[in-house]
């Protein structure tokens, strides 16, 4: 089993773990509910966040050149990642974060939310980048410095998704 694979494995186990936790905590505390349009936005957030999730997925197995599930050995630097080193994390946090405030109660978002972002950071920050400087080196180095870890630009953001689309032949 790769370590790609591993950590999903981890991942689902600490989010059943959250979600299960932040759920609990709120039965057993009786708390209220969100309004309804504050879950609302947990569902419209939960839909945003296939964007980055579905867009790097693709990226990467057209790109990376993958040997296996989840890893690649190649580094990609465009489409999406012009203008977030990491939106797979981002889009999970997006993702949770949402997810806590569709289930809405105060528990649920804020074990889940916390758990959820507090592991994507420290994830990225004793992991993933130390991996990747040491797999692409200076390449990795030169990117870093000029694209953001987790908060995209967001210019960048609109014209990946609404700017002009290269056709073939296009340079």
């Amino acid at each position: 089993m790769s370590v790609c694979c591993k950590r999903l494995i981890y991942w689902l186990l600490l989010t059943t773990t959250t979600v299960g936790g932040g759920i609990t905590a709120d039965l057993i505390l009786k708390t209220g509910s969100f309004p309804i349009f504050v879950r609302a936005l947990g569902l419209i957030g939960m839909i945003s966040a296939h964007f980055p999730l579905k867009r790097s997925g693709r990226v990467l197995r057209f790109l990376g050149e993958p040997k296996e599930w989840g890893c690649t050995s190649r580094l990609v630097t465009t489409d999406i990642y012009r203008c977030v080193r990491h939106p797979h994390h981002l889009g999970i946090g997006i993702f949770m974060t949402s997810l806590g405030l569709a289930i809405g109660h105060p528990c649920s978002f804020l074990i889940i939310t916390l758990s959820q972002w507090a592991w994507v950071i420290w994830f990225l920050f004793t992991i993933e980048e130390r991996e990747l400087r040491e797999k692409f080196g200076e390449e990795y180095e030169a990117y870093s410095r000029e694209v953001p870890m987790l908060l995209p630009k967001l210019s960048c953001v609109f014209k990946l998704l609404f700017g002009k689309r290269p056709s073939v032949g296009d340079d």
